[in-house]
């Protein structure tokens, strides 16, 4: 029997994140590739490595620097590459791009993929810093449409060196929606930084508030603007109305009597958990930023925002909160069906071996 061939990811760390919650997919799902996966940071290991290694995956962190340049970075890797020969290295982030691009080619690695995680915002120096270490690459794998757009206006790569593959999520348990009963409860997760914007969700509170809705918020996650959020929710006295319930490790479960799931995100590369809330059956309100209309058909799988604020967010939250339970259980299994279709772990494995093959044969390996 055929050996798989050997494909590594590489990126800057391994341990919380998006990337490396997608890593832990991949793993948990490798027998659906016909490749074989490894998996390495540039940096430091961390959760994620040690749940790669539970599973039975080698997973390593070389410990370097990763800010770029960093010439320790390149050569770790190159060192790496040579040491495992993979037919195909998959880097993933601006770090990974930037250093693996370059080690990978003097490594001799037959294919070397660069992929793009969010909607970049670059300087000028580093739009050139970029389109060289993509030259190495053949090809840039784009997060969602908008992403490749993002990419193309920075002029760091033509259309067509970069393919979309929307990224994979773990479906949450599906449950049907709560009645609602003359009160509202609704959900946010993600870091609380500025760009996933939960000011906006904690203002918005107080909008509907004044207009006598009966509401509650709750908020999974942290980050540096906790403190911030305590002031505000003290300010605008919503403690009995709003609650952050810090870092869980499954988050949904606390929202499972939520109405509504809200991503007032200011951008997003992709929007996995806009999937993670669809397919555990919570309708959702959003910013029409980034990935998110990929994923969102507006008053059909959910309802879209055009500016992230508090008064656009208040007032889709109650234009939403117009239909009636079984109007809302419809749009709910519509956006669960919609997500499951789309962004399932199976129909990602299968593009990226797709695009990994074609490579591949194109150089005759």
């Amino acid at each position: 029997m055929n050996k798989k061939p050997l494909v590594v990811n590489v990126l800057t760390s391994l341990d919380f994140g998006g990337v490396e919650s997608r890593m832990q997919l991949i793993a948990r799902n490798a027998h659906l590739s016909k490749f074989n996966h490894m998996f390495c940071a540039i940096g430091a290991g961390g959760s994620t490595q040690i749940s790669l290694k539970n599973w039975g995956m080698q997973a390593d962190a070389l410990g370097c620097n990763v800010k770029i340049p960093s010439i320790s970075a390149i050569f770790a890797l190159w060192r790496y590459f040579k040491k495992y020969k993979p037919q195909v290295v998959h880097l993933r982030g601006a770090e990974a791009n930037f250093h693996g691009a370059i080690a990978a080619r003097l490594a001799g690695v037959p294919v070397v993929i660069a992929e793009e995680i969010g909607i970049p915002n670059h300087s000028a120096k580093a739009r050139r810093i970029f389109a060289w270490a993509y030259s190495y690459c053949d090809c840039i794998v784009a997060i969602s449409q908008a992403v490749k757009d993002g990419v193309i206006a920075m002029n760091e790569a033509h259309a067509s060196q970069i393919q979309v593959v929307y990224n994979p999520f773990s479906p949450q348990k599906f449950r049907p929606l709560t009645q609602r009963r003359g009160s509202l409860s609704l959900g946010f997760v993600g870091r609380l930084e500025p760009v996933k914007n939960p000011m906006a969700a904690v203002e918005a509170i107080a909008l509907l508030r004044e207009k006598s809705i009966k509401v509650e918020l709750h908020i999974v996650g942290d980050g540096s603007l906790r403190s911030v959020l305590e002031q505000k929710i003290k300010e605008l006295d919503l403690g009995t109305q709003v609650y952050l319930h810090g870092f869980q490790e499954n988050p949904f479960t606390l929202l499972e009597t939520c109405h509504f799931y809200l991503q007032p995100s200011l951008t997003e590369g992709f929007g996995l958990a806009v999937c993670e809330a669809m397919s555990a059956g919570l309708p959702v309100i959003a910013t029409a930023r980034g990935g998110v209309p990929e994923i969102i058909e507006h008053d059909k799988t959910g309802w879209l925002i055009q500016e992230p604020t508090a008064k656009s967010l208040a007032e889709m939250i109650e234009f939403a909160n117009r239909y009636n339970d079984e109007e809302l259980q419809t749009i709910a299994i519509k956006g669960r069906d919609e997500v499951l279709q789309r962004f399932g772990i199976q129909q990602y494995l299968n593009q990226l071996d797709e695009l990994y093959n074609k490579f591949l044969e194109a150089k005759g390996i």
